[in-house]
């Protein structure tokens, strides 16, 4: 359309303009919850998912693992999807582990992604792994107990998707802080196989996000047992340490 036709056109009211700007963003937004969140919903498996899985039950790591939350929260989320795991037998034969070495005075070590850093069972000699390391625990675990679950990641999940699997009941093994605190790094250090130096949190903490009481989240923690988190205080931690968060399913 040229420009002379465009002129010609009638032009609305700048009032009515915005109005119908305003109802079409609202709109579009509805659309948006209409799409979205039934998907959502259907992903957890409609209303129905917590029926999937057994109530979570307690495993302490303590004192066999003092620095093995990762490894019991697993053990935590395999039992209540119906394949129950001793958090042992885990981590001693299906966690992928590897060690520190030294070349002089420079340290040495694996990357939390692929591997468990350092010894569990020290609690001084251990740290931690992310979402990478437990996921293939889990799914050899359930591999050699002809168990047809898989876990998965559902790392950077929204506040929405976080309170959806919550409200149904569906256990995840989440990342946080020990008392929800502000991530702290450690002085400790080691070099990684790509070259880059690698700092540590010191603060880290893993625990199973069990379902909501009393409009609190119910967390399966592997030190102190079953605590009520806020919503805003557990949102705040997880979201900083970079929403890891793994399901069995």
């Amino acid at each position: 359309m040229s420009n002379k036709y465009a002129m010609a056109l009638p032009q609305r009211p700048r009032s009515r303009r915005r109005a119908r700007r305003g109802g079409l963003f609202t709109m579009a937004v509805l659309l948006t919850a209409v799409l979205i969140v039934p998907a959502i919903w259907q992903g957890l498996g409609g209303g129905r998912a917590s029926a999937q899985y057994r109530a979570v039950e307690i495993i302490y790591q303590n004192p066999e693992l003092p620095n093995g939350c990762e490894v019991t929260s697993l053990a935590m989320l395999l039992t209540s999807a119906g394949c129950p795991a001793d958090k042992l037998t885990l981590y001693r034969d299906y966690l992928p582990k590897a060690d520190f070495s030294y070349d002089g005075e420079r340290r040495y070590g694996p990357s939390p992604e692929k591997w468990y850093a350092g010894d569990a069972t020290d609690l001084k000699g251990g740290w931690y792994c992310f979402e990478g390391p437990v996921i293939q625990a889990a799914n050899n675990w359930l591999k050699d107990h002809k168990n047809a679950s898989q876990a998965r990641p559902v790392t950077g999940l929204s506040r929405t998707e976080l309170d959806l699997y919550a409200q149904e009941g569906v256990p995840l093994a989440v990342w946080v802080t020990l008392d929800y605190a502000t991530p702290q790094y450690s002085e400790f250090s080691w070099t990684l196989e790509d070259g880059t130096e690698y700092h540590p949190y010191s603060n880290l903490h893993c625990v199973v996000l069990a379902g909501i009481e009393d409009g609190d989240y119910l967390i399966a923690d592997p030190i102190t047992g079953f605590t009520q988190v806020g919503k805003d205080l557990f949102w705040s931690t997880f979201s900083a340490m970079g929403s890891r968060a793994i399901i069995v399913e």
